[in-house]
């Protein structure tokens, strides 16, 4: 009944294939309810053979996965637009590359490894849904600084890892045997001419990278992901199909039943309507001299109505004006993105191409003679689909 509601997905970590031990991992995801982040219900580390048994023993043998790859080698290519890998003995079409969602970087791997790698999980039964390289996740999950370069460094599970990220941009990765990073470092200070990064450590944690990759699958579905060109399994994606047919045949239901009950209660207002009608009328001649009497307290009631309108739409006017006069100065490289008006004090945020166009936009704003006290807030450079823009924050007030 969770799969047909679309409430939890498999992910399948892999470290190594060829490994015994806690060479993978498997976790169930529970979506999470409203606006809840999604929970882990299940986890086992093991081997490939026993995350298939774990997977099978809890109702899962004929789910999908969503193979998370930290296996086959990988190569970062900072240019996404064009990610071409130059190495000697292999032609461009060997190579298969992950472009990121915000075409920061590339992900780029031998299609022989992925191929190899992916058989190697299903001869044990896994039904891959979808396969992607886990510096994908990891790169949604860790924070860099956008000022400094940075350097993401992990030495856990007998592997070093060190990614090297420049205006909050990763350009570089790699992942050794052993756990000591000294040498890597020197080698990619060297490699990179970066003199002294801001070294940040961050952990492999399976569950929020499980948490992670299900909650994009939620979002974006799978075929829009970022992953490997590994085919789907047909027998996991007709599950997957026959569950939101499931889905949908179960909202159009509910809808025929809110609109059998509409169409009833319509009926029910017209028939009440109707008798309301002609009682009316049976009594129409004992309540002429009520009405009377009925119609002096309207006209007075209307009186008074008619003194609260006027006085709000004065308040109204005052309000149309004030905002009408704010929209006049927003030019075009202006964008607001939260406004928001507080009694007299409007509170205005979003970004600006250049630091001239928000000093433009403030002097303008001071200059107008319907708004006093106009204050910056805060700004910060930043970036908006690779263009450089400035967000701002700033107040106002209305002259009263």
């Amino acid at each position: 009944m969770d799969i047909a509601a679309g409430r939890y997905w498999w992910v399948l970590v892999v470290r190594d294939v060829s490994a015994v031990g806690d060479s993978a991992q498997i976790l169930c995801v529970m979506r999470g309810v409203g606006r809840g982040r999604s929970s882990i219900c299940r986890s086992f580390s093991g081997t490939l053979e026993e995350c298939r048994r774990f997977q099978i023993q809890h109702g899962g043998a004929d789910d999908g996965v969503l193979l998370v790859d930290d296996a086959t080698p990988v190569k970062i290519v900072s240019d996404s637009v064009n990610p071409v890998v130059d190495f000697p003995g292999y032609k461009p079409d060997c190579w298969d590359h992950v472009d990121t969602v915000s075409g920061d970087f590339s992900v780029v791997a031998l299609r022989s490894a992925i191929e190899s790698f992916a058989q190697d999980v299903q001869k044990v039964g896994f039904k891959i849904i979808i396969h992607l390289p886990l510096v994908l996740a990891m790169s949604e999950m860790v924070e860099v600084n956008e000022d400094a370069p940075c350097l993401l460094f992990n030495n856990e599970n007998g592997f070093a890892r060190l990614y090297l990220a420049t205006e909050g941009k990763v350009v570089a990765g790699y992942k050794v045997l052993g756990e000591n990073t000294d040498e890597l470092e020197k080698y990619i200070r060297e490699q990179y001419l970066v003199k002294d990064p801001v070294k940040i450590p961050f952990t492999i944690n399976a569950e929020e990278i499980a948490k992670t990759v299900a909650e994009d699958a939620w979002l974006f579905r799978t075929d829009n992901m970022p992953s490997f060109h590994t085919p789907a399994n047909k027998d996991a994606l007709q599950r997957l199909r026959d569950a939101a047919l499931f889905r949908r045949t179960v909202k159009a239901c509910v809808v025929v039943l809110l609109l059998s009950a509409f169409v009833v209660l319509a009926l029910g207002i017209v028939e009440s309507v109707y008798t309301s009608e002609s009682q009316a009328k049976i009594q129409a001649h004992q309540s002429i001299v009520q009405k009377q009497k009925d119609l002096a307290l309207i006209w007075e009631k209307l009186d008074r109505e008619k003194a609260q309108s006027e006085e709000f739409l004065k308040h109204r006017s005052r309000m149309s004006t004030t905002i009408t006069n704010f929209a006049s100065v927003v030019s075009e490289d202006i964008w607001v993105t939260h406004w928001l008006i507080s009694g007299q004090v409007h509170s205005v945020q979003g970004y600006a191409v250049t630091s001239k166009d928000l000093s433009d936009f403030l002097e303008k704003l001071e200059n107008d003679r319907s708004f006093i006290n106009v204050r910056l807030r805060t700004t910060e450079k930043t970036t908006w689909k690779k263009h450089d823009v400035v967000r701002f924050d700033l107040t106002a007030e209305n002259v009263r």
